[in-house]
């Protein structure tokens, strides 16, 4: 996975295409793809086209949207952190301006800001049940993730679990090798340990620019 920073964007590029299931704006769902574009975009954005926009954005890097996961956030995608496990190497970027429980109380009006990204390559094809339970890892690998660096949640008494606008992506190799991906699996356990590293990491940088922007004040 080769890592670049064009203009208020990270791309990731993969060597071939991959199998990938996401919830990303762009490319969403179960799909083919070969590239991860996370763009950066104002705390106030406002337009209505975000897939349209990130297959502009595609377009103007010589992309194949078509070939394309495209996500948003407001977080600095230079701040992105990268950790590798064995098998499995995740990228996130985050910003926890709004950390929320999920089963917290709806906040009303609904939070535009913050928002945690994770991209997820695993080096061994996964069958489609086993990119679901990846997913489902790689999300409970990033609410402990939260949770071991202290951020609270603002609808809930405990600790946060994302926020409203999180967004992630499981790439992996054609084919069905691996059956299972959960925790207690060893594809599982590198998943997990690579983005919890990654968002935890990226947490604490997120405070950190946070609490030097205060001093600035």
């Amino acid at each position: 996975m080769r890592l670049e920073w064009p203009d208020h964007a990270l791309l990731a590029t993969l060597p071939a295409a991959h199998r990938c299931l996401s919830s990303a704006v762009l490319g969403g769902g179960l799909t083919s793809a070969r590239h991860w574009l996370n763009l950066q975009v104002p705390h106030d954005y406002a337009r209505t086209d975000p897939e349209a926009h990130l297959t502009e954005v595609a377009q103007a890097n010589a992309l194949d949207p078509g070939e394309v996961i495209g996500m948003l956030t407001a977080a600095d995608v230079r701040a992105g952190v990268r950790r590798d496990r064995g098998p499995a190497s995740a990228v996130a970027t985050v910003g926890i301006g709004q950390p929320l429980a999920a089963a917290g109380r709806r906040p009303r009006p609904l939070p535009r800001i913050g928002t945690i990204n994770v991209f997820v390559v695993v080096r061994h094809p996964l069958s489609d049940a086993a990119l679901v339970a990846a997913v489902q890892t790689a999300t409970e690998a990033k609410a402990q993730a939260l949770a071991d660096a202290g951020v609270r949640a603002l609808n809930h008494h405990g600790p946060a679990t994302g926020t409203a606008t999180d967004a992630i992506c499981v790439a992996t190799p054609p084919g069905a090798e691996i059956a299972f991906a959960g925790p207690a699996t060893a594809i599982g356990g590198a998943i997990a340990h690579a983005v919890h590293g990654a968002v935890l990491s990226g947490a604490r940088i997120h405070r950190r620019t946070v609490a030097a922007r205060g001093r600035m004040a």
